[in-house]
This record gives structure tokens, C-alpha cells and sequence, in this order.
């Protein structure tokens, strides 16, 4: 009797351990089919969609993969975009660069955040500041000609506001 009640037991730990193994691979494939959801909502238009998919992607606290930057930065871009939010788009940008400073979002998201102060929100000062930021983090990186470029630009800013200030 006993031995039946082990094996059982022993049964259902495997069990227990080959579920959790299930799951584990199914938030995986899950992400995947989310994001592949949303981009195919994105692609057609369905940007309320596109969005609850991210979103779940986002609020998936048992999954850390590379799609979570993505799709932080994507809902960003519909937020910019499609529904003139630039505050929303600005708070899913600082989600990426405070919670995922290595992944390759993270770069985008801070020039694209310093591209919505200066030329969404006219915050010339914290533009320049962030543009600073990108310099010195990504020396190399191949945004650096368009950020001399914002900087450039924002240097016209900078004197109108100085014959301003001291008129």
C-alpha cells in the first residue's frame, strides 16, 4: 500500500515539475504569439489591437525576454503617433531606458525621447540635455549624425530664447 502511495506521489511531482516546465515554455511562445498579434494590428491599422497585446506582453511579470523592451518602445510610437500622447509615449520610453539600459531599445528610446522634448513639446532644454546623454553614452553609434543635427538645430532655439531673456 505504501508503495502505491509513493509511486503516485512520485507521479504526480513529476507531473507537478513537467507543468511547470510546460508553462515556463508557454510564456514564451505565448510572448511570441502576442507580439506577432500586435504587430500584425500595427501593420493593419488596429491600433487598439496592437495595443492590448503589447500590453500583455508588458504586464507579464514571469517574462523578462527581448520583447518587452520592443514592445514598450512600439506602444511608444502608437501613443506618439497615432494618438498625439506624447507624455505616454515619454513615460513607455523611460520604462525601457530605467528597466532595460543594455537592450537595444534603449538607445532608440533615449534619442527618440529627446527628439519628442524638442520637437513635440518644445522642452529645449532637456532636448539638448538628453542629446548630451546619447553623445556621451554611444559615441559610435550611427544616430550620432542625426543628433549633431537636433543640436544644431536646437542652437537656433537657444539664441532666440537668449535675445529673449535679455531684451
Amino acid at each position: 500500500m505504501q508503495s502505491k502511495i509513493l509511486t503516485k506521489f512520485k507521479r504526480y511531482i513529476f507531473l507537478g515539475f513537467f507543468f511547470i516546465f510546460l508553462l515556463s515554455c508557454n510564456s514564451t511562445n505565448q510572448q511570441d504569439i502576442l507580439w506577432s498579434n500586435a504587430q500584425e494590428g500595427y501593420s493593419s491599422k488596429d491600433f487598439n489591437n496592437c495595443l492590448v497585446n503589447l500590453n500583455l506582453i508588458i504586464i507579464d511579470d514571469n517574462y523578462n525576454g527581448e520583447l518587452k523592451a520592443q514592445a514598450l518602445f512600439l506602444a511608444s510610437e502608437i501613443y506618439l503617433n497615432e494618438f498625439k500622447e506624447s507624455d505616454i509615449a515619454i513615460s513607455f520610453l523611460d520604462r525601457i531606458i530605467d528597466n532595460y539600459p543594455k537592450h537595444p531599445m534603449a538607445k532608440r528610446s533615449l534619442f527618440t525621447k529627446a527628439y519628442i522634448n524638442a520637437n513635440y513639446i518644445e522642452s529645449y532644454t532637456v532636448a539638448i540635455s538628453l542629446y548630451n546623454k546619447f553623445l556621451n553614452m554611444y559615441p559610435e553609434d550611427d544616430l550620432i549624425s542625426s543628433v549633431k543635427y537636433e543640436l544644431a538645430e536646437l542652437e537656433k532655439h537657444e539664441a532666440i530664447i537668449s535675445n529673449l531673456i535679455n531684451n
